[in-house]
Protein backbone atom coordinates (compact mmCIF):
# COMPACT_ATOMS: atom_id res chain seq x y z
CA UNK A 1 0.00 0.00 0.00
CA UNK A 2 1.12 3.38 -0.81
CA UNK A 3 0.14 7.11 -0.32
CA UNK A 4 1.91 9.63 -2.68
CA UNK A 5 1.86 13.56 -2.02
CA UNK A 6 2.47 15.26 -5.25
CA UNK A 7 4.28 18.64 -5.16
CA UNK A 8 4.70 19.35 -9.15
CA UNK A 9 1.13 20.58 -9.98
CA UNK A 10 2.32 24.07 -8.76
CA UNK A 11 5.61 24.06 -6.83
CA UNK A 12 7.47 22.46 -9.29
CA UNK A 13 6.34 24.45 -12.17
CA UNK A 14 6.88 27.84 -10.34
CA UNK A 15 10.42 26.65 -9.95
CA UNK A 16 11.26 25.57 -13.51
CA UNK A 17 10.22 29.11 -14.40
CA UNK A 18 12.03 31.21 -12.01
CA UNK A 19 9.56 32.08 -9.94
CA UNK A 20 10.15 32.12 -6.37
CA UNK A 21 8.40 29.65 -4.08
CA UNK A 22 9.52 31.13 -0.54
CA UNK A 23 5.95 31.60 0.40
CA UNK A 24 5.09 28.06 0.25
CA UNK A 25 3.79 26.57 3.71
CA UNK A 26 4.82 23.03 2.59
CA UNK A 27 8.20 21.85 3.57
CA UNK A 28 10.15 18.28 3.70
CA UNK A 29 12.97 18.17 6.00
CA UNK A 30 15.74 15.57 7.15
CA UNK A 31 17.87 15.88 9.60
CA UNK A 32 17.37 19.90 9.73
CA UNK A 33 17.92 19.73 6.11
CA UNK A 34 15.39 21.67 3.75
CA UNK A 35 14.57 19.31 0.78
CA UNK A 36 11.93 21.90 -0.40
CA UNK A 37 12.82 25.48 -1.61
CA UNK A 38 14.53 27.13 -3.87
CA UNK A 39 17.30 24.80 -4.52
CA UNK A 40 16.54 21.37 -3.05
CA UNK A 41 13.00 20.66 -4.91
CA UNK A 42 11.04 17.52 -3.45
CA UNK A 43 8.73 16.57 -6.54
CA UNK A 44 7.23 13.24 -5.30
CA UNK A 45 6.73 12.04 -1.74
CA UNK A 46 6.03 8.50 -1.90
CA UNK A 47 5.21 5.80 1.63
CA UNK A 48 4.87 2.58 1.59
CA UNK A 49 2.78 -0.14 4.09
CA UNK A 50 0.25 0.28 6.55
CA UNK A 51 -0.61 -1.46 9.87
CA UNK A 52 -2.35 -4.65 8.99
CA UNK A 53 -4.97 -6.82 11.31
CA UNK A 54 -5.41 -10.45 10.80
CA UNK A 55 -8.39 -12.19 11.54
CA UNK A 56 -7.64 -15.50 13.79
CA UNK A 57 -11.09 -16.38 14.65
CA UNK A 58 -14.64 -15.45 13.60
CA UNK A 59 -17.90 -15.32 15.75
CA UNK A 60 -20.34 -18.38 15.82
CA UNK A 61 -23.70 -16.76 16.66
CA UNK A 62 -24.41 -20.02 18.97
CA UNK A 63 -21.83 -20.06 20.82
CA UNK A 64 -20.27 -17.55 23.13
CA UNK A 65 -16.74 -17.05 21.38
CA UNK A 66 -16.13 -13.92 19.25
CA UNK A 67 -14.00 -12.26 16.64
CA UNK A 68 -10.26 -12.30 17.19
CA UNK A 69 -8.25 -9.96 15.75
CA UNK A 70 -4.44 -9.62 15.79
CA UNK A 71 -2.98 -5.99 14.31
CA UNK A 72 1.03 -5.30 13.81
CA UNK A 73 2.70 -3.09 11.85
CA UNK A 74 4.76 -3.66 8.48
CA UNK A 75 8.22 -2.41 7.87
CA UNK A 76 7.07 1.61 6.24
CA UNK A 77 9.35 3.27 3.71
CA UNK A 78 9.46 6.60 2.46
CA UNK A 79 10.89 7.47 -1.19
CA UNK A 80 12.15 11.58 -2.19
CA UNK A 81 11.97 12.45 -5.70
CA UNK A 82 13.23 15.76 -6.66
CA UNK A 83 15.65 18.20 -8.50
CA UNK A 84 18.59 20.27 -7.84
CA UNK A 85 18.74 23.48 -8.84
CA UNK A 86 22.28 25.85 -9.83
CA UNK A 87 22.52 28.70 -11.89
CA UNK A 88 26.12 27.00 -12.99
CA UNK A 89 28.44 24.01 -12.71
CA UNK A 90 30.37 25.47 -9.51
CA UNK A 91 27.47 26.20 -7.96
CA UNK A 92 25.86 22.86 -8.73
CA UNK A 93 28.97 20.79 -7.32
CA UNK A 94 28.99 22.30 -4.16
CA UNK A 95 24.98 21.69 -3.79
CA UNK A 96 25.67 18.24 -4.56
CA UNK A 97 28.15 17.74 -1.88
CA UNK A 98 25.65 19.90 0.34
CA UNK A 99 23.16 17.08 0.03
CA UNK A 100 25.63 14.44 0.12
CA UNK A 101 26.90 15.90 3.54
CA UNK A 102 23.44 15.69 4.80
CA UNK A 103 22.15 12.22 4.21
CA UNK A 104 25.84 10.86 5.71
CA UNK A 105 24.48 10.98 9.07
CA UNK A 106 22.27 8.22 7.87
CA UNK A 107 19.75 8.26 10.70
CA UNK A 108 17.44 11.15 11.64
CA UNK A 109 13.95 12.66 12.24
CA UNK A 110 11.96 13.36 8.67
CA UNK A 111 9.63 16.03 8.55
CA UNK A 112 6.98 16.81 5.98
CA UNK A 113 3.99 19.25 6.06
CA UNK A 114 1.28 19.26 3.07
CA UNK A 115 -1.25 21.39 3.20
CA UNK A 116 -2.26 21.51 6.79
CA UNK A 117 -1.10 17.83 7.73
CA UNK A 118 2.06 17.72 9.53
CA UNK A 119 3.95 14.43 10.19
CA UNK A 120 7.33 13.55 11.80
CA UNK A 121 8.95 10.28 12.08
CA UNK A 122 12.39 8.74 12.51
CA UNK A 123 14.13 7.08 9.40
CA UNK A 124 17.49 5.72 8.37
CA UNK A 125 18.63 6.43 5.31
CA UNK A 126 18.38 2.88 2.89
CA UNK A 127 19.25 4.29 -0.66
CA UNK A 128 20.41 7.08 -2.35
CA UNK A 129 20.55 8.21 -6.09
CA UNK A 130 21.94 11.43 -6.63
CA UNK A 131 23.10 13.11 -10.00
CA UNK A 132 27.01 12.44 -10.83
CA UNK A 133 28.31 15.45 -11.18
CA UNK A 134 29.22 14.89 -15.18
CA UNK A 135 25.69 14.17 -15.82
CA UNK A 136 23.08 16.97 -15.17
CA UNK A 137 21.91 19.58 -17.08
CA UNK A 138 23.43 23.34 -15.92
CA UNK A 139 20.57 24.44 -14.11
CA UNK A 140 19.46 21.35 -12.54
CA UNK A 141 19.68 17.80 -11.35
CA UNK A 142 18.38 14.66 -10.27
CA UNK A 143 17.96 13.08 -7.03
CA UNK A 144 16.24 10.10 -4.91
CA UNK A 145 16.24 8.94 -1.96
CA UNK A 146 15.02 6.15 0.20
CA UNK A 147 14.10 5.75 3.84
CA UNK A 148 13.27 3.77 6.42
CA UNK A 149 11.36 3.97 9.13
CA UNK A 150 12.60 2.89 12.81
CA UNK A 151 9.01 3.83 13.85
CA UNK A 152 5.99 2.45 12.30
CA UNK A 153 4.02 5.53 13.65
CA UNK A 154 4.26 9.74 12.29
CA UNK A 155 3.92 11.54 15.62
CA UNK A 156 2.72 15.52 16.18
CA UNK A 157 6.25 17.72 17.11
CA UNK A 158 4.07 18.93 19.67
CA UNK A 159 4.24 16.15 22.56
CA UNK A 160 1.15 16.09 25.30
CA UNK A 161 2.15 16.31 28.50
CA UNK A 162 0.40 16.24 32.04
CA UNK A 163 1.37 16.88 34.66
CA UNK A 164 0.16 16.06 38.95
CA UNK A 165 1.96 18.31 41.31
CA UNK A 166 2.02 17.81 44.98
CA UNK A 167 1.14 14.32 44.93
CA UNK A 168 1.11 12.74 48.78
CA UNK A 169 -1.15 9.76 47.96
CA UNK A 170 -1.90 7.25 45.72
CA UNK A 171 -3.39 8.94 42.46
CA UNK A 172 -5.84 7.59 39.23
CA UNK A 173 -5.09 10.63 37.10
CA UNK A 174 -6.19 10.93 33.86
CA UNK A 175 -3.99 11.10 30.83
CA UNK A 176 -5.73 11.38 27.75
CA UNK A 177 -3.48 10.56 23.98
CA UNK A 178 -4.77 12.54 21.28
CA UNK A 179 -2.85 10.06 18.86
CA UNK A 180 -4.80 6.84 16.91
CA UNK A 181 -2.15 4.86 17.93
CA UNK A 182 -0.46 3.90 21.04
CA UNK A 183 2.64 5.87 22.81
CA UNK A 184 5.42 5.29 25.01
CA UNK A 185 5.66 8.22 27.27
CA UNK A 186 8.40 9.64 29.73
CA UNK A 187 7.56 9.90 33.12
CA UNK A 188 9.60 12.74 35.12
CA UNK A 189 9.09 12.82 39.31
CA UNK A 190 10.79 14.87 41.26
CA UNK A 191 10.69 14.24 45.05
CA UNK A 192 9.63 17.07 47.17
CA UNK A 193 9.92 15.49 50.33
CA UNK A 194 9.73 11.54 51.59
CA UNK A 195 10.06 9.30 54.82
CA UNK A 196 10.16 5.60 54.94
CA UNK A 197 9.22 5.57 51.27
CA UNK A 198 11.32 2.89 49.71
CA UNK A 199 8.81 1.09 46.68
CA UNK A 200 7.36 3.07 44.16
CA UNK A 201 4.98 1.84 41.20
CA UNK A 202 3.16 3.46 38.19
CA UNK A 203 0.88 1.87 36.05
CA UNK A 204 -1.99 2.05 32.95
CA UNK A 205 -4.09 -0.81 33.22
CA UNK A 206 -2.32 -4.03 33.41
CA UNK A 207 1.16 -2.99 32.33
CA UNK A 208 3.13 -1.72 36.32
CA UNK A 209 6.47 -0.81 36.98
CA UNK A 210 8.00 -0.73 39.94
CA UNK A 211 10.70 0.87 41.64
CA UNK A 212 12.85 -0.49 44.96
CA UNK A 213 14.85 2.27 46.45
CA UNK A 214 14.48 4.83 49.37
CA UNK A 215 13.08 7.77 48.16
CA UNK A 216 14.88 10.97 49.40
CA UNK A 217 14.15 14.74 49.57
CA UNK A 218 15.37 16.11 45.98
CA UNK A 219 15.45 12.99 43.76
CA UNK A 220 14.64 13.47 40.24
CA UNK A 221 13.28 9.95 38.83
CA UNK A 222 13.13 9.73 35.21
CA UNK A 223 11.11 7.01 33.37
CA UNK A 224 11.95 6.62 29.38
CA UNK A 225 9.31 4.01 27.85
CA UNK A 226 10.59 3.80 24.46
CA UNK A 227 14.26 3.55 25.76
CA UNK A 228 13.40 0.79 28.46
CA UNK A 229 15.57 3.30 31.24
CA UNK A 230 15.29 4.20 34.77
CA UNK A 231 17.67 6.84 35.76
CA UNK A 232 17.56 8.59 39.40
CA UNK A 233 19.60 11.09 39.67
CA UNK A 234 21.88 10.68 36.51
CA UNK A 235 22.58 6.71 37.80
CA UNK A 236 20.97 3.73 35.89
CA UNK A 237 18.77 2.04 38.59
CA UNK A 238 17.23 -1.48 38.47
CA UNK A 239 13.30 -1.62 38.01
CA UNK A 240 11.23 -4.50 37.56
CA UNK A 241 7.80 -4.86 35.43
CA UNK A 242 6.79 -3.67 32.48
CA UNK A 243 6.88 0.01 31.08
CA UNK A 244 3.13 0.86 30.62
CA UNK A 245 1.91 2.37 27.41
CA UNK A 246 -0.56 4.86 26.62
CA UNK A 247 -3.14 3.65 24.61
CA UNK A 248 -5.45 6.00 21.87
CA UNK A 249 -7.62 8.11 23.84
CA UNK A 250 -8.40 8.06 27.75
CA UNK A 251 -5.75 6.30 29.97
CA UNK A 252 -6.03 5.95 34.09
CA UNK A 253 -2.13 6.24 35.46
CA UNK A 254 -1.62 4.59 38.46
CA UNK A 255 1.09 6.26 40.39
CA UNK A 256 1.83 5.24 44.54
CA UNK A 257 4.22 4.84 46.98
CA UNK A 258 4.65 3.55 50.54
CA UNK A 259 5.49 5.65 53.49
CA UNK A 260 4.97 10.04 53.35
CA UNK A 261 6.24 11.53 50.14
CA UNK A 262 5.68 14.13 48.23
CA UNK A 263 6.26 14.19 44.78
CA UNK A 264 5.46 16.27 41.10
CA UNK A 265 5.03 13.78 38.60
CA UNK A 266 5.11 15.10 34.91
CA UNK A 267 4.39 12.46 31.87
CA UNK A 268 5.70 13.39 28.45
CA UNK A 269 4.35 11.88 25.12
CA UNK A 270 4.65 11.66 21.98
CA UNK A 271 0.87 11.66 19.81
CA UNK A 272 1.53 8.96 17.12
CA UNK A 273 -0.82 8.73 13.94
CA UNK A 274 -0.83 6.06 11.08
Amino acid sequence: MANIAQFNSVLFNAWASGKSIAGTKDLVIFNGFWLLNETYMTTRLNIRNMPSINLLQVSNPKSDWGILLDRFYKDRSITIEGHIRAENYEEMQKKIDALKKAIATKQGYFEFKFGESYRRILCTLANSDIISREHYDIDHGKFTLTFRAEKPFWSEKQRGSVLFQGVNDEINGDVFNEGSEYSEPIINILVNSASGANELSIAVGKETIKIAKNLNANDIIDINTEEKTVVINGQPTDFSGKFPKLQAGLNILNLKANGNYNLDVSVLFPKNFL
